[in-house]
């Protein structure tokens, strides 16, 4: 098992995430890039894709902090969990909430993203609840 701070998925959160670094999408995802578990507002997949879902989310969420706790890389899949901590614009609730991401490495940038972040404890959060419809 290589450093994680070697790895390009702990680069991804420090840069793009940690310092809040949208030009770093195009450095370290593919243009065409295939991400699962999140959706893009502008409806694109790819860098593009996630430039929009990147800045929706800092739209509504300031101080954003993703704290990689553990990396597993094995070829070309690198996979984190992590722990997301940020600031509701709004009303300025600090939420907290874990999540994995697993990637698909190739040429040094992320050619497939598997997003499972517990988005559900996000929005209970802030003050969302779940009812029957």
């Amino acid at each position: 098992m290589s450093n994680k701070n070697e790895t390009v998925i702990y680069k991804w959160f420090e840069e793009v995430w940690n310092k809040n670094s949208e030009a770093s999408i195009d450095k370290l995802m593919a243009a065409d890039a295939d991400i699962h578990g999140i959706e893009s507002p502008n409806g694109k997949n790819g860098a593009e894709g996630f430039k929009s879902f990147f800045k929706a989310f800092n739209e509504q969420f300031k101080d954003v902090s993703i704290a990689v706790e553990h990396v597993i890389k094995e070829d070309d899949m690198e996979t984190a969990l992590t722990h997301v901590t940020a600031f509701e614009k709004a009303s300025g609730k600090k939420i907290e909430f874990s999540g994995l991401c697993m990637t698909r490495i190739k040429d040094g940038k992320i050619a497939e993203a598997w997003n499972h972040y517990d988005f559900m404890n996000m929005y209970h959060q802030l003050g969302h609840k779940m009812v029957p419809a």
